[in-house]
């Protein structure tokens, strides 16, 4: 059994409960773990193989905290979801504990998505950064989406990078705006990265340009993407300029219903890519298709039908 502290990558298989994954026969949307010990290398390698099916060399489909249409947003089941329903990038936000270990939580409170114990809801207002990583794990992160996922727990960063490593995924993070993220939450965002040696697997995003320059300083080669919910106009543009290092790539992740096709061709003669969020219907992925755009994030749209609608639009 491991501990609560120190995760180990073997946990993933092998320590199933402490993941929030659980054994009912009603959830067959996404598959369990494999236990790879009891499997030879080339077997391993086949597995791997099989979470890899993009759409495109140029078209990104990012699952929004996971596969949160069907499994509770931002936990590990969902995250394992997408892999297992054709994504190769996911999306997931960060919190961080009152011991400063960076968790996977989109709100700065734990109301919406955590219970207790006997399944009660929190009636007032429960700050992550209030409890420590060790008191987080005594709630129950699942429940709320349906009683299949009940035990569900909180993952840290470190467990969903483990994840993305077993399952080929592509990961952007979300550095949500707080008053508290500094250097030193930068420090341990990089290192866990670089422990993980994902450093090519990441993309870090973020509405506050500051803390993306914070992360381009300590990792140079960083992929970055510039949060907004404007329509992109000069200051975008410069904005965008400024977190360029010359040795990392730069995009705007800009919100679907505020893009443009002046607008895209602005970010075009500027030399900027674009992704959209959060992109659920055909009709808005065709019309952001139309734009150029390179990517997006979607709760719903799997690469599949991503790929058939895209299909029919050329």
């Amino acid at each position: 059994m491991c501990t609560n502290n120190v995760y180990q990558k073997n946990c993933i298989y092998n320590d199933l409960s402490s993941l929030g994954i659980n054994l009912y026969s009603n959830w067959n949307i996404a598959k369990l773990p494999i236990d790879k010990s009891s499997i030879n290398d080339d077997e391993n390698n086949s597995i791997i193989d099989n979470y890899n099916n993009p759409v495109s060399d140029d078209f990104n489909v990012v699952a929004h905290r996971g596969y949160s249409e069907i499994a509770p947003e931002n936990t590990i089941p969902a995250f394992i979801a997408a892999a297992e329903n054709g994504f190769t990038s996911v999306e997931c936000d960060i919190e961080w504990t009152k011991d400063n270990v960076p968790v996977i939580l989109h709100d700065s409170t734990i109301n919406r998505t955590a219970r207790k114990k006997n399944g009660w809801i929190f009636f007032f207002k429960h700050k992550c950064s209030d409890y420590t990583f060790d008191e987080l794990l005594e709630f129950d992160f699942g429940r709320w989406k349906g009683k299949e996922f009940k035990g569900t727990k909180i993952p840290s960063f470190t467990q969903l990078l483990d994840c993305c490593d077993e399952y080929n995924l592509n990961l952007y993070v979300e550095i949500k705006e707080t008053d508290n993220f500094d250097k030193e939450k930068a420090q341990i965002l990089a290192e866990e990265v670089r422990k993980a040696r994902l450093e090519d697997k990441v993309t870090w995003i973020s509405f506050n340009a500051d803390y993306l320059k914070m992360m381009s300083k300590i990792m140079p080669d960083s992929r970055l993407g510039y949060l907004s919910k404007e329509t992109p106009n000069e200051d975008t543009i410069e904005i965008l300029d400024e977190l360029k290092t010359r040795r990392n790539e730069v995009f705007l992740d800009v919100k679907a219903s505020k893009m443009t096709e002046k607008a895209s061709d602005k970010l075009d003669d500027a030399g900027y890519d674009f992704e959209a969020w959060t992109v659920d219907n055909s009709d808005v992925l065709e019309q952001m298709y139309d734009y150029d755009c390179t990517g997006i994030t979607t709760n719903s749209l799997t690469e599949d039908t991503v790929e058939r609608i895209i299909d029919l639009s050329d």
